[in-house]
């Protein structure tokens, strides 16, 4: 079905959810209930506290009320009327009060039965907005015609209770907000409750804690995760894997401190962008800032020395700590922190290397993805300004225009068949997004490929031509799978802690039978640890069944099976958490697990 049609039948239930809350609440005062995606949500003022076991209740009685709705008729008002009408509710009256200063007309929308709208003097002498049959709001629109008819009653469902302020402002009143689910039939409904459920089986959290990759601590703080040596044992893999496919393309590792003066954001316009969210370091040398962002460090590695022309272009990468004071609500296990590792990039180079340069970084994307099997199940965007707020980005018009202009050659040339999005840019150029699907088929943007001529000219970067002439270089900024914390989430929620071989923390557990074949054991677990393996091997005095279970539980790719059989032969049995088994010689293993380590 058509978005629009859709979020016209979630608007639709919000307004019943309403009439439903007020039968069974009577002195509930209504404010405003949008369509939200996969549903809709209405925030109520109550005289006493509801929780979640009352919205059983409450879904019946909307399902009750189902059937008698058979239109919804629009009925405008004068500013003064509405404030009669809405005279008891101080929410509605805000509401009337912007609608006037904005000029517009004041509407409301009556649903109940066809042909059967109230008399507006019959409205007026209402007690406040209540009336005897059906229910009036004060809306904009956009409804179904005839919620009876076209609104299943099994297609929809109350789903949870949370707090929100009024307007989203912590300084005004916490009102309790109502979610409901809504999709066209039972059936979509439910496929969404299995994949929610799926999700919650998923969730990093809870995975990252049964497999001992990171926590958190309050003594550290919120937003600073820290990671065991088996989270880092990930984090390095990724790193390593970057790092091989980058060399190839002539990137150099640079390092920088992690805060500078905070004119060096002032310069690159990011003190602005970021505001309230800068973290603050004071010292003897006056305030510092924790750097927000790399790129403007990487500017004054390029400023530390004369550049010629022969000496681009210059690529730098770096993987580094970043810090942002997000807002508490905002925060939440690895997809958003205050302190994250960045995979970053930046290529200073010639307008005439741009071309090459771009689709070089193209290459890393697709090798790195094609290594983590999500290359191929992702669309690309070409994210550009938004025309109605331009005093948002830095840079010239023209600038802009050739970056574009260079990103669309880019996408046409390699068939990436990026989609225009408006309002999608950085803040200083534009930029190549590659948008990925995950195992539930939620899209993430990872990638990106961005092209600046903002920033060298804030820095007053130059080199010299080959005519003797000073000029600017282009700067190239990329990222290959951006922050690791949001990346290991979406990772572990894709792969369900189940990763590839060349990703796994651990990749091979052996696991003796008993104590009389620890010996062996210990034998070959050195030799797959000289072989640089990540490996582990199960001491304890538990049976192998319980042994091989741990190991799958552990999400370990493949275990060795190590007994008398092992021993008399000299072969090892090797088997994966898919069930597949065979026994191998120590050399013939050896190999094995180097070629699924490529």
């Amino acid at each position: 079905m058509d978005i629009t049609e859709q979020n016209k039948k979630r608007h639709s239930l919000a307004h019943l959810l309403a009439a439903a809350v007020l039968k069974i609440y009577p002195d509930t005062l209504l404010t405003i209930g949008p369509a939200i995606e996969n549903g809709f949500y209405y925030d109520f003022e109550f005289s006493s506290p509801v929780s979640e076991k009352d919205l059983d209740s409450i879904e019946k009685e909307m399902k009750k009320l189902l059937p008698d709705w058979k239109s919804f008729e629009k009925i405008e008002v004068s500013p003064e009327e509405a404030r009669e009408i809405f005279r008891d509710n101080e929410y509605k009256l805000e509401l009337i009060d912007e609608i006037e200063k904005k000029g517009e007309q004041v509407t409301l929308y009556y649903s109940g039965e066809k042909n059967s709208v109230p008399e507006k003097s019959d409205i007026l002498k209402a007690e406040s907005y209540k009336l005897k049959a059906g229910f009036l709001d004060l809306c904009r629109g956009g409804h179904v015609e005839n919620p009876a008819k076209e609104i299943e009653p099994d297609s929809f469902k109350l789903d949870r209770i949370a707090g929100a302020y009024w307007r989203g402002d912590e300084n005004n009143k916490m009102l309790t907000r109502i979610y409901g689910l809504a999709y066209d039939t039972e059936e979509e409904l439910d496929q969404f409750l299995a994949k929610r459920e799926e999700m919650a089986k998923r969730d990093h959290r809870k995975i990252g804690k049964e497999l001992g990759l990171f926590t958190f601590s309050d003594l550290v703080g919120a937003g600073l995760p820290l990671f065991t040596p088996k989270g880092t044992a990930l984090r390095q893999a990724l790193f390593d894997r970057l790092l091989k496919i980058s060399k190839r393309y002539d990137m150099q590792p640079v390092t920088i401190p992690h805060m500078a003066k905070k004119k060096l954001y002032e310069i690159s316009g990011h003190a602005e962008k970021f505001g309230d969210e800068l973290l603050i370091v004071k010292s003897h040398y006056g305030e510092f800032i924790l750097k927000p962002v790399n790129c403007p460090h990487h500017t004054q590695i390029y400023a530390g020395e004369p550049r010629s022309y022969r000496d681009l272009p210059l690529r730098f990468m770096e993987s580094t700590m970043q810090y942002r004071d997000e807002q508490p609500g905002e925060i939440g296990g690895l997809t958003r922190t205050r302190g994250f590792t960045v995979d970053d990039g930046h290529i200073f180079c010639r307008i005439d290397q741009v071309d090459q340069e771009a689709k070089n970084i193209a290459e890393i994307i697709k090798e790195f993805y094609g290594a983590i099997g999500l290359w191929g199940n992702h669309w690309v965007s070409l994210s550009v300004r938004d025309p109605e707020n331009l005093q948002k980005y830095i840079g010239n018009e023209n600038d802009w225009k050739e970056a574009e202009k260079m990103l669309q050659k880019v996408s046409d040339d390699l068939g990436l068949n990026a989609k225009r999005q408006e309002g999608e840019a950085a803040l200083y150029g534009p930029k190549l997004d590659f948008m990925f699907k995950d195992a539930l088929g939620r899209e993430r943007q990872l990638s990106t490929i961005q092209i600046d001529f903002a920033m060298p000219k804030r820095f007053e970067l130059e080199y010299t031509d080959k005519d003797g002439t000073k000029k600017t270089p282009v700067m190239i900024h990329r990222a290959i799978l951006g922050s690791y914390e949001r990346f290991m989430a979406i990772l572990i929620e894709h792969f369900a802690g189940a990763f590839p071989f060349w990703l796994s923390s651990i990749q091979v557990k052996v696991l003796p039978v008993n104590e009389k074949h620890l010996e062996y054991a210990e034998n070959i677990f050195q030799k797959l640890k000289d072989n640089n393996f990540r490996v582990e091997i199960d001491r304890s005095d538990e049976n192998l069944g319980k042994k091989v279970r741990q190991a799958k539980v552990e999400k370990v790719p493949y275990f060795l099976v190590i007994g008398d059989k092992e021993i008399e032969s000299g072969g090892i049995t090797i088997e994966s958490r898919e069930a597949e088994k065979e026994t191998l010689k120590l050399e013939d293993l050896i190999y094995f697990l180097n070629e699924k380590n490529n």
